[in-house]
């Protein structure tokens, strides 16, 4: 296939294992991140088909360093995947807005600098695939993601729009949804959650969040099965809009559109242990 790929945030979890399969499936990978000793090992796992760059997609002289370099070796992309992101956790209340910005300059504005610098040679190619990794919290936003989950949803109504800005171009856009996935963003999310526990007013709260919160990431998927999903992504015919990895919790994600929001959360609470914060009569 020898087809080059861009994965940004290579350097850990959902885009290491991104980064490894897709070589390991023949793609011609161009590894990005800011901790570029990281992607020196990860460049002895892809078979000679993972070339490291540096770039911090907060910074567009970063960003046009790092498509230079992939010039200079001779490709023309015909994939990114934007991956790179971050979490920031905690009470929409008690969040400083120093880090909500931080939050979207990574999530929202990194992964629009770096599809902006790439689009152009996608569109002289006359092809190209674009898959943006949003997260099941750009629909279903828990108590104490505001932050992160409000990032999602924005990836997701660009998602969209890319995608119909696209079409006369022959550049197809593609969203892949995870859910909680087995990988050290889980544990980095609860430090953050830590920061509130004994934050008053919602200290009590975040400790009974944090302690369900605990559970989700250690027993959840390996991000193989993102990886699964991005390689569709990139290879099927017709791609879908969307992906949700692990395929199970489509349903989940139909239920959310169906049911009524009451009941929603009603039900969320429920699994996350919050419900005994609700007042008496409260509905």
């Amino acid at each position: 296939m020898h087809q080059s790929v861009l994965v940004t945030g290579a350097s850990s979890g959902i885009g290491e294992a991104t980064a490894v399969h897709l070589a390991h499936k023949g793609f011609r990978v161009f590894a990005a991140a800011r901790r570029i000793e990281k992607l020196n090992e990860l460049s002895a796992l892809g078979g000679g088909r993972i070339t490291p760059v540096p770039m911090d997609v907060t910074d567009e002289t970063s960003i046009a360093d790092a498509l230079k370099r992939i010039a200079d070796n001779g490709a023309t992309l015909y994939g990114l995947v934007n991956n790179a992101g971050g979490s920031v956790m905690g009470p929409i209340e008690k969040i400083p807005l120093d880090e909500w910005r931080k939050q979207y300059e990574t999530n929202v504005f990194g992964l629009v600098a770096v599809t902006q610098a790439v689009l152009p040679q996608m569109r002289e190619a006359g092809r190209g695939r674009i898959i943006n990794i949003g997260s099941i919290t750009g629909r279903i936003a828990m108590p104490f993601h505001g932050a992160y989950a409000s990032s999602k949803h924005a990836v997701e109504g660009i998602s969209d729009s890319l995608r119909r800005e696209l079409v006369p171009y022959g550049i197809k856009v593609s969203l892949v949804r995870p859910g909680a996935i087995n990988t050290p963003f889980g544990r980095h999310e609860l430090e953050l959650l830590g920061h509130y526990e004994d934050d008053a007013p919602y200290g009590d709260q975040v400790r009974r969040f944090k302690s369900w919160f605990a559970r989700q990431h250690p027993t959840a998927p390996s991000p193989a099965v993102v990886a699964d999903a991005v390689h569709a992504a990139l290879t099927a015919e017709r791609p879908h809009a969307r992906y949700t990895a692990p395929e199970g919790l489509v349903l989940t994600l139909m239920l959310r559109s169906v049911l009524p929001t009451a009941l929603v959360d009603r039900i969320l609470e429920r699994v996350n242990g919050l419900d005994k914060f609700r007042r008496k009569g409260a509905r």
